[in-house]
């Protein structure tokens, strides 16, 4: 069993990691009352620089909406690069932007933080319903295919999820978190890697899942997309015997990860087991 650190030795810990001076000083000079409140005050910024520091890291590998009819073009934020520098550059406007990446503040973006860029495609766009398909007629399931990506509301996304929980006979909250973690419940979404879709499916994943069941699903449709993600999901129920953590886990990093590693992305699973206790 691990000892939770009191936050005063928790503070000396990152003194110490953080500069030349030793332990022993720190712990000394901790003991007045200035020194007391010098050093918290140092531990509440560096939470709140981790924090940020944080922030940026999620916004770099987080999926986005280019919009009806759009695709992504990306590019990495640089020093100096305003959101307003950066919509004029590209022939948009920062209204744009802000709404394709999710971003809240116009004026807070980091450095290697990637965007996208949207643009018209010239082929037009499948919304749901229509014949277009991602999947060529030897299986291959083609990357950033906007063209044919369904669009989708988030109560048709949930109810979808609900019936395929239970179908599978898979906890549906266990879907809406994992499908909510991935992608929002947006099915017009193309992640940076490629992942597509409510539960952020990559090409050759699909691939794989639709030679494993012999059926041709298309990631780019809405209901596809889901059954796609939930046949690989009951897969990893039954190879890990219904262990949470193992499940979630899988689904982020893959299953022979987590069989040959072990667990190594417990963000993740944290992440996705409070959104089941929201669900």
């Amino acid at each position: 069993m691990i000892k939770k650190r009191t936050q005063r030795s928790m503070s000396t810990h990152i003194l110490a990691m953080h500069g030349a001076i030793s332990p022993e000083t720190i712990r000394r000079f901790a003991r007045t009352g200035i020194g007391r409140n010098i050093i918290l005050l140092l531990f509440s910024v560096l939470l709140l620089f981790g924090s940020f520091d944080f922030a940026g890291q999620q916004l770099t590998a987080r999926a986005a909406n280019p919009g009806s009819g759009n695709a992504c073009s990306w590019y990495r934020v640089r020093w100096g690069d305003t959101l307003s520098a950066i919509a004029r550059r590209s022939r948009t406007t920062i209204g744009t932007l802000a709404e394709a990446n999710y971003i809240r503040n116009v004026n807070l973006i980091f450095v290697g933080q990637t965007l996208c860029l949207p643009y018209r495609v010239s082929h037009g766009y499948s919304p749901a319903g229509t014949i277009g398909s991602g999947v060529e007629s030897n299986g291959v399931v083609r990357w950033y295919d906007y063209s044919d990506l369904n669009w989708s509301t988030r109560p048709e996304v949930e109810g979808l999820l609900r019936q395929a929980a239970a179908r599978y006979g898979l906890p549906a909250n266990l879907l809406l978190a994992i499908a909510w973690q991935e992608s929002g419940w947006y099915q017009h979404v193309i992640a940076r890697d490629g992942g597509i879709g409510v539960m952020q499916l990559m090409p050759y994943t699909a691939m794989s899942i639709n030679a494993g069941t012999r059926i041709r699903r298309d990631p780019y449709h809405l209901v596809d997309n889901i059954y796609l993600g939930v046949t690989y999901l009951s897969w990893l129920w039954h190879s890990f015997g219904g262990n949470l953590d193992r499940v979630i886990s899988g689904y982020n990093e893959g299953g022979w990860a987590v069989i040959h590693r072990g667990i190594f992305n417990w963000h993740y699973v944290d992440n996705v087991r409070y959104l089941m206790r929201v669900f």
